[in-house]
């Protein structure tokens, strides 16, 4: 059996992607094979990364196609009971083309995990704002992406090139126990893992969202990733999820996928053990930091702080625009020396001891632990009970 994770993105997925590739001799040892192809160009130099996403570039026409051929070779040579592939950029290619990568495999599951959309789009938009560069508000956002959230109409997709039967749809959230890895590990029937979550994917607080933003119309060449990380690392405070909407927002915003959501579930969902997505329960409006607090005072020295130092170690370059309309590509590459790939790692040892000393600082210390194995979660691929693979 081969089974496709395909994300979606915000449940969980990175953490529960380092976890398969940590314990991947385990898993071996289990008749569970992670696959190495497409995982080659995704880590550091001489390591395999822990996803498959340069797989779905290929099938986007990103990436060299024939990556694939790797695949089909691994497949082929396996003897396990289990292939596994994962990669949240699957949920935004086109399924038909996956298929047509895999000719010779007979038994493949798709599965996705699904957040309610409310939190689902909040996260992700804040997320964009963090690590990607993201300028606009949320408002302005959903109208440029008005099918982002809308699962129905992806999945009949993936029904499509695959089978329904071959859909395997599960919650994010049950019963407000988040845990994708124990869920997934469940799935696959692994068991003694070490748990290996390594760095979380943090969103930030509205305050500190506000300051990224207005940096990020700047334009200026910057690793945006590296900055937030620097950032939220000074206070534990700086990071929260899900804080942008009131509850009647929404409620208002989960209004437009009800009858969406109710036929996806009827079509698609099969574990009656726990509903697919949670019911809004009315909350009070999320605290904001005013103005004159000494809490939003100590954000904006913390923001500066980052800010200089990143100027500081040639971590900010001119815009793009100017650099480009100076003819001077090289700057918006990088420092006026060309040098920022080596001067990198020095930056960021800077900026973590900086913030290391700082009161409040947040430790970014995991060690792996015993994954407990105890979860309510039904097992569709378990042999103990054949029905569940092709139940509809």
């Amino acid at each position: 059996m081969l089974i496709v994770h395909v994300g979606t993105q915000k449940t969980g997925t990175k953490s529960l992607q380092r976890h398969l590739s940590f314990n991947s001799d385990a898993l071996l040892g289990q008749g569970i094979r992670y696959l190495l192809a497409g995982r080659e160009k995704c880590g550091r130099a001489g390591r395999y990364g822990s996803h498959h996403n340069e797989l779905a570039r290929a099938i986007q026409g990103r990436a060299d196609i024939a990556m694939w051929n790797r695949v089909r070779d691994e497949l082929a040579q396996s003897d396990s009971r289990v292939d596994l592939i994962s990669g949240e950029g699957f949920w935004f290619s086109d399924p038909a083309v996956l298929r047509q990568q895999l000719p010779g495999v007979k038994d493949i599951r798709i599965v996705v995990y699904l957040r309610r959309q409310d939190r689902y789009l909040q996260s992700l938009y804040m997320q964009g704002v963090g690590g990607g560069g993201r300028k606009e508000s949320f408002a302005a956002w959903r109208e440029k992406v008005p099918d982002r959230g809308k699962y129905l109409a992806a999945i009949d997709k993936w029904s499509d090139a695959f089978g329904s039967e071959s859909i395997v749809i599960r919650p994010y959230d049950r019963n407000g126990v988040v845990d994708t890895i124990e869920d997934f590990n469940k799935l696959i029937g692994a068991e003694g893992l070490t748990r290996y979550d390594g760095h979380g994917n943090p969103s930030p607080r509205v305050e500190l969202l506000h300051f990224i933003r207005a940096f990020n119309q700047l334009g200026h060449r910057v690793d945006e990733r590296e900055l937030f990380l620097a950032l939220v690392g000074k206070d534990a405070a700086y990071a929260r999820s899900c804080h942008l909407l009131t509850y009647e927002e929404s409620l208002a915003l989960l209004e437009n996928y009800m009858e969406e959501n109710r036929i996806l579930i009827e079509k698609y969902y099969r574990d009656e053990s726990v509903p697919l997505f949670p019911d809004l329960v009315a909350f009070e409006p999320p605290d904001r930091w005013e103005l004159e607090s000494e809490a939003y005072f100590k954000l904006t020295m913390d923001v500066l702080d980052v800010l200089i130092a990143f100027a500081a170690d040639g971590g900010i370059s001119q815009s793009r625009v100017e650099a480009s309309a100076n003819g001077n590509l090289s700057a918006a590459d990088g420092n006026a020396n060309g040098n920022s790939d080596a001067r990198k790692p020095r930056r960021v040892e800077r900026l973590k001891l900086r913030a290391s000393r700082r009161p409040g600082a947040r430790r970014r210390e995991h060690e792996p632990t015993t994954a407990s194995q105890e979860s309510g979660a039904a097992n569709p691929f378990s042999e103990a009970d054949p029905r569940a693979l092709t139940q509809e």
